[in-house]
């Protein structure tokens, strides 16, 4: 019955728990934010989330909306996410996003996950004074180019709350 009682306890210490990315734009400090293309014809939801264990793990979601009546092209739409502290694999560089058509009254999801390849003894050091800025570009609509799209997120620490 230790034995269980252990392994248990072991087990829990190695859950965290998630918490949020706040994003900055647009003097908002939100949890999950609504980009607004000008015109309001596309959206963008945003929401992240990271979890601290040994190592600093992200999730960042991203759903398209298309009010227009055209096409939302994103198969040569760009994504890159710049970490102040922490050191992605893909830090700082465009990554393609899939090869998807969002149709007019369409959505699409997408989220994307990374974690750091580096083990720390105290890995919240890294929290302190993070910052992630994402960008887009490529995002096409009716054949027309979007300009580049620019969220700015800050990670809610619950040592600070």
């Amino acid at each position: 019955m230790k034995g269980w009682m252990f392994l248990a306890g072991v087990l829990l210490a190695g859950c965290s728990s998630s918490y949020p990315y706040v994003i900055t734009n647009d003097n908002c400090y939100c949890e999950r934010y609504l980009y607004r293309y000008p015109h309001g014809a596309i959206s963008i939801e945003v929401e992240a989330k990271y979890a601290v264990n040994d190592r600093i793990s992200s999730s960042i979601s991203l759903t398209f909306h298309n009010a227009s009546r055209d096409t939302l092209d994103l198969r040569q739409a760009f994504i890159k996410g710049t970490s102040r502290n922490v050191r992605y694999a893909a830090n700082d560089r465009f990554l393609p996003l899939p090869f998807v058509l969002v149709p007019p009254g369409g959505s699409y999801s997408i989220t994307l996950e990374g974690t750091e390849p580096e083990v720390h003894p105290n890995p919240w050091h890294r929290i302190a004074g993070e910052q992630v800025v994402l960008e887009l570009k490529g995002l096409l609509l009716g054949g027309k180019l979007f300009d580049s799209i620019i969220i700015t997120m800050i990670p809610r620490n619950p040592h600070f709350s």
